[in-house]
C-alpha cells in the first residue's frame, strides 16, 4: 500500500493505494480515514485493486475544499478520474457526495452505497463540537464518536446489533481520529457538506447507485461489500476531464473561496520507506531540507518554510517513525540510520547536494549528514542541537519518553495533550517544579492542538528519533564538520545555554551566534521572527 497525493485544482487529496492501477475508489465516512481502511481492505481482499481517498478537510486532503458540496464533490471526481477509476463506493456519511462524484466522473459506471443509515441519521444532529479545548477534552469527544459509530446504529445507541462489523483495533482508531483532528474546523464543514450532498444537481447525473446496509441496523462488514465491486483494475489511458458543476452550493457562513496553500505536500519513495514532504518555494530555487524537532511533524516549520521560500525551494520531510512518515523501525535507532534516510531523500529528491537547515533533533541529524556526506550538503543551520551534562541525558532517557501506544478509550489522546502543555511550562516537562519553570506562555488551544496532533501522529514510535538525538555524541562528532555551519539558539530556547559548551567543542569556521527568535515557536514576536530569517537566509545566501 502506498500513499499519494493529487492535485485537483481545489488542493491536493490524498489517496492510499492498494495497487497501480486500482479501479475501485472508496470514500470513507464516519467511521474511518483512509490509510486505516485501505490497510482493512488489504487484509480482507489482497488481490483488489482500491484506492482510498482522505475526504476534503481530512488528514492531508484540500482543507479548504471541505465547505462546499460542488467543490468537495469535483476534487474527489477529478482523483477518480485521473486513476482510471469505474466504480466509486461510498461508506456511511460519504454515501450521497460518492453519487455527486459519480455524476462528474465521467468513466464512473457502477456506484456503491454501504449504510446510508448513518447520513440520515446525521441530518437530524448539529456538527459534533471539536473545537480545540483548553484541557485537550475536545480529542475524547472525537474518539467516542468514531468509536460508537462502529458499535452502534444510527440514532439507536444503546442498541445491540447482531453481526455487525468487528471494532477495529485501538491503533485503527487513532489513525482515524488523528486525520479527522488535523484540521478541526474543517472536519465540521465536511459534516455540513455530507448531509447537504443530496442537493448537488449531479448527484443523480451518474449510474444507478446499487444500496448495501439499507435496513440501517450497523456496520456492515467490509467482506459483504468488497465481493460485490467488479475486480477489474482501472483505465491506464490518460483520463478525460470530468464534467464540472453546474452550481455550487455554499453554506451560509462560509467564505467563498478555497484556500490555496503555499505549502504542498507529497511521498518520497526511500529505502526506509514512503517518507512525508512538505514543499515550499519554487521547485527550480537551491533546496533546502528543513528538518524538524522530535517528536512531532514538520508542520510546525511551516512558517518557516514560507518564509524562506522566496529564495529556496524547501523540502521538510517527516522523519520515518515521526508524523505522517512510515514507521518502519520498532527497535532503537541512531541519528546515523536517520540521517542516511535523510541523505536518500535528498538523493532521489533534489538529485544534488542541498542547504540545510535543522532544529534540535533535526539540528543533530543535519550535523550528522554532513559529517557522513558532506558532498550532499553546501551549507548548514544547526538551531540548537543538544549537548547535555550525563547526567541529565541519562535522568532524560528514563523519564522523558513515556510510552504513547492507543488503548481502547483513547487515554492516550489525554496524556499526549498534558506532555505537549507541559514543554511549554518545564524544562525537563516531567520537572513540574518552580525551579523547572521556562520562560513561556502555554499556546492557545487550537496552537496546542496542532503541536499534539504532531506527536500523535508520530505515536507509539515517537520516542525513536527523540532518544537518538539525547543519545547522540554531538561533542565527538561537531569537531568533524567541515561544511561552512551556523550554530544558533533563540532566547526562548531552552537549549540556547548550550552555546557556549558548543563553541568550544565546534571547529574553526563555524559561526556561532544567538538569534532574536524562535521561528517554529508560538508568540513570537514576528519582527524577531523576520529578522531571524533574515539571517538565516543571510548565511545560507553566502558565498564561499
Amino acid at each position: 500500500m502506498r500513499g499519494r497525493y493529487l492535485d485537483t485544482g481545489h488542493g491536493q487529496i490524498r489517496v492510499w493505494l492498494t495497487a497501480d492501477r486500482p479501479g475501485v475508489l472508496v470514500l470513507p465516512g464516519i467511521r474511518w480515514s483512509g490509510r486505516p481502511l485501505a490497510e482493512e481492505l488489504t487484509l480482507r481482499a489482497p488481490d483488489r485493486p482500491v484506492a482510498v481517498a482522505d475526504l476534503p478537510g481530512t488528514g492531508g486532503s484540500a482543507p479548504g475544499a471541505a465547505a462546499r458540496v460542488g467543490t468537495a464533490a469535483d476534487a474527489l471526481a477529478r482523483v477518480a478520474t485521473a486513476l482510471g477509476a469505474h466504480t466509486v463506493v461510498g461508506l456511511d456519511m460519504s454515501c450521497d457526495l460518492a453519487a455527486a462524484v459519480a455524476g462528474r466522473a465521467p468513466g464512473c459506471r457502477e456506484l456503491f452505497l454501504v449504510d446510508p443509515g448513518y447520513l440520515a441519521a446525521a441530518r437530524e444532529l448539529p456538527p459534533p463540537d471539536l473545537t480545540p479545548r483548553a484541557d485537550g477534552t475536545h480529542l475524547s469527544r472525537l474518539w467516542h464518536l468514531v468509536r460508537d459509530a462502529h458499535l452502534f446504529p444510527p440514532g439507536a445507541p444503546r442498541a445491540a446489533v447482531p453481526g455487525r462489523a468487528e471494532l477495529p483495533g485501538p491503533a485503527a482508531l487513532d489513525r482515524t481520529v488523528v486525520a479527522f483532528a488535523e484540521h478541526p474546523e474543517d472536519f465540521a464543514a465536511l459534516w455540513q457538506t455530507w448531509c447537504r450532498a443530496a442537493e448537488d444537481p449531479l448527484a443523480g447525473a451518474g449510474p444507478a447507485p446499487r444500496t448495501v446496509g439499507a435496513d440501517g441496523t450497523g456496520p456492515t462488514p467490509a467482506d459483504r461489500w468488497l465481493t460485490l465491486l467488479s475486480r477489474a483494475h482501472g483505465d491506464p489511458r490518460p483520463a478525460p476531464e470530468p464534467r464540472p458543476a453546474r452550481r455550487a452550493l455554499p453554506l451560509a457562513g462560509v467564505p467563498g473561496d478555497v484556500r490555496d496553500t503555499e505549502v504542498r505536500r507529497e511521498f518520497a519513495d526511500t529505502s526506509a520507506g514512503q517518507v512525508h514532504l512538505r514543499l515550499a518555494g519554487d521547485a527550480t530555487a537551491p533546496p533546502l531540507l528543513a528538518l524538524h524537532s522530535a517528536p512531532g511533524s514538520a508542520r510546525l516549520l511551516e512558517p518557516l518554510m514560507r518564509g524562506l521560500g522566496a529564495d529556496f525551494h524547501v523540502l521538510a520531510p517527516d522523519y520515518p517513525g515521526n508524523g505522517e512518515s512510515d514507521k518502519p523501525w520498532r527497535d532503537e535507532v541512531d541519528i546515523g540510520r536517520l540521517a542516511d534516510a535523510m541523505a536518500d531523500v535528498v538523493e532521489r529528491r533534489a538529485g544534488g547536494p542541498v542547504h540545510l537547515w535543522g532544529t534540535h533533533t533535526g539540528a543533530v541529524i543535519a550535523l550528522e549528514l554532513c559529517v557522513r556526506r558532506p558532498d550532499l550538503v553546501r551549507r548548514a543551520v544547526l538551531e540548537a542541537p543538544p549537548l547535555l551534562p550525563p547526567e541529565l541525558t541519562a535522568d532524560i532517557l528514563e523519564h522523558y519518553l513515556p510510552p504513547l501506544r492507543p488503548d481502547r478509550f483513547g487515554s492516550h489522546l489525554v496524556r499526549a495533550w498534558g506532555i505537549r502543555r507541559d514543554m511549554f511550562l518545564f524544562w525537563p516537562w516531567y520537572r513540574d517544579r518552580t525551579a523547572a519553570s521556562r520562560p513561556l506562555r502555554v499556546p492557545r488551544a487550537r496552537e496546542l492542538h496542532d503541536w499534539t496532533v504532531g506527536l500523535l501522529q508520530s505515536g507509539p514510535t515517537y520516542h525513536l528519533s527523540y532518544a537518538a538525538a539525547f543519545r547522540y555524541p554531538t561533542r565527538d562528532r561537531l569537531p568533524e564538520l567541515t561544511t561552512p555551519a551556523l550554530i544558533c539558539a533563540g532566547p526562548d530556547d531552552m537549549l540556547a545555554d548550550n552555546l557556549p559548551a558548543l563553541r568550544s567543542a565546534a571547529p574553526d569556521g563555524v559561526t556561532l551566534a544567538p538569534t532574536p527568535a524562535t521561528c517554529w515557536y508560538p508568540d513570537q514576536d514576528p519582527a524577531a521572527v523576520a529578522e531571524t530569517v533574515r539571517r538565516y537566509r543571510d548565511f545560507l545566501t553566502a558565498a564561499g
